[in-house]
């Protein structure tokens, strides 16, 4: 889901996603290119995303990836079944609080 978020805003390179996921958790989510690239690949394999090559002034070419149309409805339907668990989590944590303090 993080990964599609990133990607719902702007085409990215791999560093620059690990980099950007470092900046955006302060620094609790830190990825390595072990992990990154294989779930990019596996995103790339269920069409949620797609992939080209592009130049780059500072080195070579850099391997860019966009979401797709299905990857942004993919992650349409993550994110309201993550804003439907946390409700639900914040329900019962705010109501066993409540008991607790009584």
């Amino acid at each position: 889901m993080v990964l599609l978020s990133l990607l719902a805003q702007k085409d990215m390179y791999g560093y620059e996603m690990i980099e950007q996921l470092k900046q955006l958790s302060d620094g609790y989510l830190q990825y390595k290119e072990g992990m990154l690239y294989p779930a990019l690949k596996r995103l790339e394999e269920k069409e949620y995303l797609k992939s080209y090559w592009r130049d780059s002034l500072e080195g070579p070419k850099r391997k860019y990836y966009y979401a797709t149309k299905s990857g942004l409805s993919q992650f349409q339907g993550q994110w309201e079944e993550w804003n439907a668990f946390q409700q639900v989590i914040r329900k019962v944590i705010t109501h066993t609080s409540e008991r607790t303090q009584k």
